[in-house]
Order: C-alpha cells, then sequence, then structure tokens
C-alpha cells in the first residue's frame, strides 16, 4: 500500500464513475450468457461484489450462483454454462485455479481491470472493468466498477448510469470537505477493533469497509450483517468496547439498535439516524444502489488517516 497513491486512487473515484456511467449509457459490456445461472467467483473485494450484486440479479430474474473461488467441489459449470471470474488485477492464484476447475464446456469470462491479465488471456471473453489502474496497491475504484458491472448482467444499464452519476457527485463532495470525518475518527480510534455492520442487500459496504481498515493501517475489523449481527456479534457489546459503524437502510436496523442501547456501545450511523444515545449520524441520501457506491469511501479515508497517524511499512 502507498498512501500517497491510495489518495490519488480516492480521489479519481468520481471521474471514473462518470466514465462508466457514460459506456453504460450507449453499451452493454457484456457478451450473451450462454445460461440464465451464471457463477460470479472471485476473492476479497472481488467476492464481496459478487456476494452482494447476486441477490440483486436473482431478485431481477437471473439465476446467478455466487461462491468465493477457494469453493471446492462448488459449483461445476459445464456444456451451456457461464462464469464470471472477478479480479482487479487478474492475477489472483485462486481465481486463475477456479477457472481451470470448470468442467469443459464453460463460457469463461474474465471480469478484470486489465485485459493483458493472466485471467483475461485464458478466458472466453474479457470485460473490462473500467476503473483505471490503482497504483497504490489497493482495490477501491475497482470494487465499486465490479458492483455496477455486475448489476448490469439484468439490471436496466440505465439506472445503473443514474446511481453511478450520482455517486460520482456525493462523492465529490465528501472528498472536497472531509471535516465531516472528524467525529467519526474520534468515536472510532480508541477501538481495538472497529465493527461495520451493513444489510445483506449492501452487504460489500461492511466487508470492504473492514478490509480498507485491516489493509491500510492493518488495524483489526470486522464486517457483520445487520440481522445476522443479532446471533453472532451482539455478544460482544457486553464484554468490550463496542464501537461500530451501522450502514443504515436494513428492516433489522432497530433489532440491532435496542441491543447497541443496552450496551451503551459507541455507533456511528451512516445513512438516517438510529436514535441510540451519543451516536455519530453521517447523513447519506439515496437509493440503495447509490449509497453501495459511496459507502466504503468512509472506510477509505478513515484508514488513510489513521495509516498518517501511525505508518505501517509492510517489508
Amino acid at each position: 500500500m502507498k498512501a500517497e497513491l491510495f489518495e490519488r486512487d480516492l480521489l479519481a473515484i468520481p471521474a471514473r464513475l462518470d466514465e462508466l456511467a457514460a459506456v453504460l449509457d450507449h453499451d452493454n459490456p457484456w457478451p450473451p450468457l450462454a445460461a440464465a445461472g451464471p457463477l460470479l467467483s472471485g476473492m476479497g473485494s472481488s467476492q464481496f461484489a459478487a456476494r452482494t450484486t447476486a441477490g440483486w440479479l436473482r431478485g431481477s430474474g437471473l439465476n446467478a450462483v455466487d461462491e468465493i473461488a477457494t469453493t471446492d467441489p462448488g459449483w461445476p459449470g459445464g456444456d451451456g454454462a457461464s462464469a464470471v471470474l472477478i479480479s482487479a488485477s487478474g492475477q489472483s492464484a485462486e481465481t486463475l485455479e477456479r477457472m481451470e476447475r470448470l468442467a469443459a464446456g464453460t463460457q469463461r469470462i474474465a471480469l478484470v481491470n486489465s485485459a493483458e491479465s493472466a485471467l483475461g488471456g485464458r478466458a472466453d471473453v474479457v470485460v473490462d472493468m473500467r476503473a483505471g489502474p490503482e497504483d497504490g496497491g489497493v482495490a477501491c475504484r475497482s470494487y465499486r466498477h465490479t458492483l455496477a458491472l455486475l448489476l448490469a448482467l439484468a439490471l436496466p444499464r440505465r439506472e445503473i448510469a443514474a446511481a453511478c452519476r450520482q455517486a460520482a457527485r456525493d462523492t465529490e463532495a465528501l472528498l472536497v470537505d472531509t471535516s465531516w470525518l472528524d467525529s467519526i475518527d474520534e468515536v472510532l480510534d480508541p477501538a481495538g477493533t472497529t465493527y461495520w455492520i451493513a444489510p445483506e442487500s449492501r452487504i460489500g459496504s461492511a466487508l470492504q469497509s473492514a478490509l480498507m481498515v485491516r489493509e491500510v493501517p492493518r488495524r483489526p475489523a470486522v464486517g457483520c450483517e445487520t440481522g445476522d449481527w443479532s446471533h453472532i456479534d451482539v455478544y460482544l457489546t457486553l464484554t468490550t468496547d463496542y464501537r461500530c459503524v451501522v450502514f443504515t437502510g436494513s428492516r433489522w436496523d432497530g433489532q440491532a439498535a435496542d441491543w447497541l442501547t443496552q450496551r451503551g456501545s459507541h455507533v456511528v450511523s451512516v445513512g438516517g439516524p438510529l436514535g441510540i444515545p451519543g451516536e455519530v449520524n453521517l447523513p447519506l441520501p439515496g437509493e440503495p444502489l447509490m449509497r453501495m457506491l459511496m459507502e466504503p469511501l468512509v472506510a477509505e479515508l478513515l484508514a488513510l488517516r489513521w495509516w498518517r497517524r501511525a505508518p505501517v511499512e509492510a517489508p
């Protein structure tokens, strides 16, 4: 990770989203699929995007299957089947191996940020993320572009383009004046571990945010789904100084808010306020498609700030 270059990558988010919106307005980036039930598979940020979008695609009638690339045996493929293998670098060893394990006859589509990559070279078809080089070494723009492009497999492209444009404008506003980050930093900086919570329809916002905190300043962080939180993470609120970010919009927000209030947890809400005493709220209007393209910026900027406060140089 290179801090100054990572910052430049973040500052370029609005322009790149606008460019992607222009493409989606006029072109379908996807080839005809061989099947109505494609596999979406990758590692890390790529898999977060696959998991997030798969439910949206199924809701639109495309019976998408999302699996982490290391799933074994997993979805087999075969004649008349389609697989979308996702890797920003196109070099992920696990995703390359997953491509090789697909049965003969599978339509292999590589969603990559570099058509000349190993994954692109082995695919039947290459779809370009159009995120541009991420010189900071962190998948930030490519994560957003993966979301948008996967959604374009089934959702109206003009709807996705509109979400990209609105996300670009709102991201630009947050980048121009980052004073909003100060109160969030104050709440979360003392935490031994930060927790990031989001509804399943935008689960990547939580998982990607936690990854940014682990990858950039190398601090512990955990992502969790809002409804499941009451089954797997709530226990920690009793014994730890629990500090979390809730990306609001789940029908289970109230249940989580009740527990967080009872246990006196420290909460940052992104979106609508939860009504928790002492809560810090970052208002974030907009539809879910736009929000999922914006929400990781909170963690990205916070992670960059924390790295600058205590730089960690990996060997």
